[in-house]
């Protein structure tokens, strides 16, 4: 509903106008603030509508940092202030009722406790949803009575906190302080996901009837169960790759994407990435470098962490133009420092890491019709000096790491546009260009 009309709070307006202002600005830049925002996700077709994870990534703290990061460099107006805050508030909102087991530095995303900081978030909400006005677009006329998702948040939010009274009530004196509730399993993503895999088998049946049902059933879960389903709701998880450099530099594709068809670039037509000069970036671009940095240096301390390492990988301390992302994005910590958990390494790791997207820049276009891409650009890059302090700190693999990511993202956003691109037209013609 957040797309069709607009949404009315406290006398302040939040409109999808500024969602897609940022949208427009941020698919422009080679390094995005919002990676994953597409065309799909601002503007859905009848079926992406029905994918849970496109709404989750659009409400997410991501996009509101990003923004926030606009708005600050005075690339968005002053009144989105307002749509950013309802996004990251449903940001919050989502992590509530999707607490699990799994670790996380998200306050609002662990285990559901009814601490003062959820239950407050909650409160808020409720008042929300309760003092919401929604005005029609097109009309310029209150519609918020026919608005049916009011009620079913609100309806959501009041069974949650008296479920929790209910079943803390339950438990024995002793175990009611340290009682939590995982919230994720109160939701239907679980059994949709289920019941779609099912209707995949007998030639995409709708309606199996119950015998086809029992069949189906007994298939999937004894041969393939616990595979992804690319008709789910959820995404698959693949940055797992990411974290290995294969020795064998004619490794095919086909081991990494067993059920994809690898594919090969012509020779008579290099890629082309374009030209980054990250001491000219504007402010959005300077901040995702920064954090992509980041999140190197993160993986890099999962090979070795000493002292010495973190105390190199958290140098920053203070807070300007280029690390608005970062602050935006941290999590508050037990410290509460600037930027919260995230690694904000020293100025010539950013310089050493600047150094080898150049020399990326300037080999990849010429060697992505090469075999054995990954080792030839590693030869390249080894020549670039950086020291680290740490004697066992482990360089060969930031560059494996780096050079693993590097081609991964450059792949990934060169061909994005080939699924997401709205109109038949030009979509024809981007498949003609990389032909």
């Amino acid at each position: 509903m957040f797309f069709q009309h607009n949404f009315k709070f406290n006398n302040n307006l939040i409109e999808k106008k500024h969602l897609i202002s940022f949208f427009e600005q941020d698919s422009k830049c080679n390094l995005r603030t919002a990676p994953k925002l597409t065309h799909s996700h601002i503007f859905p077709g009848p079926f992406e509508k029905m994918k849970v994870f496109l709404a989750a990534q659009v409400f997410s703290q991501s996009v509101a940092a990003g923004m926030e990061t606009y708005l600050v460099s005075n690339k968005l107006e002053s009144s989105s202030k307002a749509t950013i805050d309802f996004i990251e508030n449903m940001d919050k909102l989502f992590d509530i009722f999707n607490s699990s087991r799994r670790p996380t530095s998200k306050n609002f995303n662990r285990p559901f406790k009814q601490t003062k900081e959820q239950e407050d978030h909650l409160k808020y909400m409720h008042n929300f949803f309760t003092n919401l006005i929604i005005i029609s677009k097109k009309e310029q006329t209150d519609v918020t009575n026919r608005m049916k998702f009011i009620n079913g948040w609100l309806i959501s939010i009041t069974g949650l906190l008296l479920l929790w009274k209910d079943l803390k009530s339950t438990r024995p004196l002793n175990q009611q302080e340290n009682y939590v509730l995982y919230t994720a399993r109160l939701n239907q993503d679980t059994i949709e996901n289920l019941f779609c895999t099912i209707r995949q088998q007998n030639g995409n049946n709708t309606n199996p009837t119950p015998y086809q049902f029992l069949f189906a059933f007994k298939k999937i879960f004894l041969l393939n169960y616990f595979q992804h389903s690319e008709k789910a709701n959820c995404i698959n998880d693949l940055d797992a790759i990411l974290t290995q450099m294969p020795t064998d530099s004619d490794l095919d594709i086909s081991t990494l994407f067993a059920d994809k068809t690898p594919f090969q670039f012509k020779k008579t037509c290099p890629l082309s990435i374009g030209h980054v000069d990250y001491r000219n970036l504007e402010i959005p671009e300077q901040n995702a470098f920064i954090y992509v940095c980041g999140y190197i240096m993160s993986k890099c301390l999962t090979k070795h962490s000493c002292e010495i390492c973190l105390e190199y990988a958290r140098t920053q301390k203070n807070l300007d133009p280029s690390f608005l992302l970062c602050f935006f994005k941290a999590y508050e910590n037990a410290e509460k420092s600037t930027f919260g958990n995230l690694n904000m390494p020293h100025e010539n790791f950013y310089n050493y890491v600047y150094s080898l997207e150049s020399e990326f820049i300037n080999s990849f276009p010429i060697l992505s019709v090469e075999k054995g891409i990954g080792d030839k650009l590693k030869m390249r890059m080894l020549n670039i000096d950086y020291e680290h302090p740490c004697p066992n700190f482990d360089k060969d693999y930031l560059l494996n790491f780096f050079l693993r990511f590097r081609i991964y993202a450059s792949i990934k956003f060169l061909n994005r546009h080939l699924v997401s691109e709205k109109k038949i037209k030009n979509r024809k013609l981007a498949i003609l260009q990389h032909l």
